[in-house]
């Protein structure tokens, strides 16, 4: 018999739930985003009068968060979250750190998901110094400045005004020149690139990416990449050849996170085959 002596812990949990008054510890949800100090929550429609309830307690029990924010789902074209501040003074505005970098953008006017702080992370370690990147749906430029700092030169495109405005913003916060990138406020669809091509693009536009496959698959480089990230189902994976031409083969798929109880955000990492020249003398 061994017998083990030590310090009991005294660490306390970090659910907020278990502060709750007991008729709601079961039915509060327990995951939540946060962007900088703000906590971003989506609140089921019956525990709404107790929305202040649950935002108190996030508070409390998270020492870096001083705001919550109520989720109301995406909208428009800008796919912007519709948001109301339950808890906290009414700014929107934060600064988050990711990865060793710094995003500031106003949350209820520019998109920005938390939870592909990873996603950027894997991005970041594939790409090789002086590849040429197109970000066809760039927000606030969190995968452009990503890339851009591992010394991708970036082309960022969003239609948002105010994705402009903070693009601009955290390039220059994390030291990025405009020898390293630039930025089009524009729709994808309306940009002319002529004969520009690129080494990899990034498609973040998850719940209509598929539109825009055909026309931005022509500008990848041979031998190039493009990362979609699609709201799929969670048990099968859509054939996403079915949207290609045969130069374009899909070398992986995964799952990024979930976001529905039957759909699942995934990334499809799809390269083109490069060409094989022979040769034909006799």
């Amino acid at each position: 018999v061994i017998e083990l002596k030590g310090t009991p812990s005294t660490k306390t949990s970090r659910d907020y739930r278990l502060h709750l008054p007991i008729q709601l510890q079961s039915l509060a949800p327990r995951a939540f985003d946060i962007f900088g100090n703000i906590a971003i929550i989506k609140i089921p429609e019956e525990l709404l009068p107790y929305a202040k309830i649950i935002a108190d307690s996030l508070i409390t029990n998270n020492l870096n968060i001083d705001k919550v924010a109520l989720d109301q789902g995406v909208i428009g074209e800008y796919r912007i979250r519709k948001l109301k501040m339950l808890s906290g003074d009414h700014d929107f505005i934060a600064k988050h750190k990711e990865n060793g970098l710094i995003f500031t953008l106003d949350i209820s006017k520019v998109y920005f998901s938390p939870r592909l702080s990873m996603e950027r992370q894997r991005l970041s370690t594939l790409i090789s110094k002086d590849e040429h990147v197109l970000d066809a749906f760039a927000g606030a430029a969190p995968f452009s400045v990503t890339l851009a700092k591992k010394g991708a030169f970036v082309t960022s495109v969003d239609s948002n005004p105010d994705s402009e405005y903070w693009a601009h913003e955290n390039f220059r916060v994390n030291q990025i020149s405009r020898k390293g990138y630039e930025f089009f406020c524009s729709k994808i669809e309306d940009i002319n690139f002529n004969s520009k091509s690129f080494d990899r693009i990034i498609m973040n536009n998850p719940t209509n990416p598929l539109s825009y496959l055909e026309n931005l698959s022509k500008v990848v480089k041979p031998g190039g990449w493009i990362h979609l990230y699609f709201i799929d189902s969670k048990d099968e994976d859509l054939d996403i050849h079915n949207y290609l031409n045969e130069e374009f083969r899909c070398d992986s798929i995964h799952k990024v996170h979930p976001y529905s109880p039957s759909s699942v955000l995934k990334v499809f990492d799809i390269t083109r085959r490069k060409v094989n020249v022979q040769n034909t003398n006799q």
